[in-house]
């Protein structure tokens, strides 16, 4: 348990250190990933943990570790749908007409992607909105702190739960199924998409 004194400073450490905000309202979470976080760091009590955090000046590596267990990797494909929609039918057409027979590149940033679904997602919709594709120089940044996420999101293979809520052609047209059931995403949409860890706070 997070000594409730302790909460304040803590909390402000998260929130300098990595960007994230942990109000008295989620407590709760924030004990549940400590808990993973502690075990790694080889603490048996988290409030042993909390003191050596704020004390001993961790390491970009051990500020990784600490972020793979508070972030949440809560995302899937195509998720926002009122967003991406307003992206589909005004942004990327815009973007397309000042460019055309001109300047054809376009670079877009997803930051915190987590597990890459949302800027796969991007990809997808720049492919099915640019038929001349190919005459186009198109780059997607994919950034995110949780260096497990981002291992999943070079990966480019997901499981069904990654598709709740997505329209029926997505996997029939931009994904493989794999041996083990799951589904991989398509090397023309996948080399669109780059990764790399970013500490917005940091960086």
């Amino acid at each position: 348990m997070i000594p409730l004194p302790r909460f304040p400073q803590l909390s402000e450490f998260i929130a300098q250190s990595l960007g994230l905000y942990f109000p008295p309202e989620r407590l709760d979470d924030l004990q549940r990933g400590l808990a993973g976080a502690t075990q790694e760091f080889g603490f048996d009590d988290p409030a042993v943990c909390i003191d050596w955090l704020l004390s001993a000046s961790p390491t970009k590596a051990q500020i990784n570790t600490l972020a793979s267990h508070l972030t949440i990797g809560e995302t899937y494909f195509f998720r926002d749908n009122p967003t991406l929609d307003a992206v589909a039918a005004s942004v990327i057409p815009e973007l397309i007409r000042a460019r055309q027979g001109r300047d054809q590149r376009l670079h877009f940033w997803s930051a915190g992607c987590c597990t890459g679904e949302e800027p796969y997602s991007l990809a997808i919709l720049l492919h099915r909105a640019l038929p001349d594709l190919r005459d186009w120089r198109v780059t997607i940044s994919g950034t995110d702190i949780n260096p497990r996420f981002l291992k999943k999101a070079l990966a480019g293979t997901y499981s069904e739960w990654s598709f709740r809520n997505a329209p029926p052609w997505l996997k029939q047209q931009y994904f493989n199924r794999t041996a083990d059931g799951r589904f991989a995403i398509i090397p023309e949409i996948k080399k669109l998409v780059t990764f790399s860890q970013l500490n917005l706070v940091d960086d």
